[in-house]
């Protein structure tokens, strides 16, 4: 029963958003009783949205995995950018999904939402992070010095570290965050609508952004365009 009322949740959340997800509507879909779902889910609501996140993020990191393997282990420009493209076009194309990830917390997650984003922050570093690591070893990249770092950057870097399991210095922990915030940026903004109709064609903008990062890092050398 537990994977019948998943995939019912999953559907509401994917075809009405996640403000239309309640325990009523859930266990109309799956034939029982609200109370009924309390037996398979002690946390109610929130718990469901909880697991439903663990199976999305699940499907997401496979397919960001599978993107970054395309590419030879020593072309980190690339290992970091298919798995990019791979989340922008999966973003683009579940939005409600994208939208229960990465968006604003929702009221069905309640209280679970913060233990919803560590656990995707965590599953998504493990897709990054070690590409990070490696290119840092081979070709180490402009970084901070950790004295001319503010403490309180300094600090939360390696806690990030010691919480993620990516052994970075702290100023090339900053530089992978900072690629983060900056393709995030960029995605929410296509996923939102927030460009348009200005830009009805952003794959060049993101582009622009992937070789800027990479240039950044120097590994301009690797990029390679998109196939079409």
């Amino acid at each position: 029963m537990s994977a019948d009322v998943r995939s019912a949740a999953r559907h509401i959340i994917t075809h009405g958003g996640v403000e239309g997800l309640t325990l009523a509507e859930i266990a109309r879909r799956v034939e029982v009783t609200p109370a009924a779902l309390y037996h398979h889910f002690e946390g109610g609501l929130p718990e469901i949205v909880y697991r439903v996140a663990e199976d999305i993020i699940e499907e997401l990191v496979q397919i960001l995995q599978s993107a970054a393997a395309s590419h030879p282990a020593e072309n980190f420009a690339m290992r970091m950018i298919e798995p990019t493209r791979a989340l922008r076009r999966w973003a683009i194309t579940h939005q409600p999904e994208f939208n229960l990830l990465f968006g604003t917390p929702s009221t069905a997650a309640g209280n679970a939402h913060r233990d919803m984003t560590s656990a995707w922050v965590r599953r998504l570093a493990a897709v990054w992070g070690p590409i990070f690591v490696q290119a840092w070893a081979e070709r180490p990249f402009p970084v901070l010095a950790e004295d001319e770092m503010d403490p309180r950057l300094r600090q939360q870097m390696q806690d990030y570290r010691q919480d993620t399991g990516v052994n970075l210095p702290p100023g090339a922990m900053v530089v992978m965050l900072s690629c983060w915030r900056s393709l995030y940026g960029q995605i929410a903004l296509e996923v939102f609508g927030h460009f348009a109709p200005l830009f009805t064609d952003q794959e060049p903008m993101f582009e622009l952004l992937m070789r800027e990062l990479m240039h950044g890092m120097g590994l301009e050398d690797q990029y390679q365009p998109p196939t079409r």
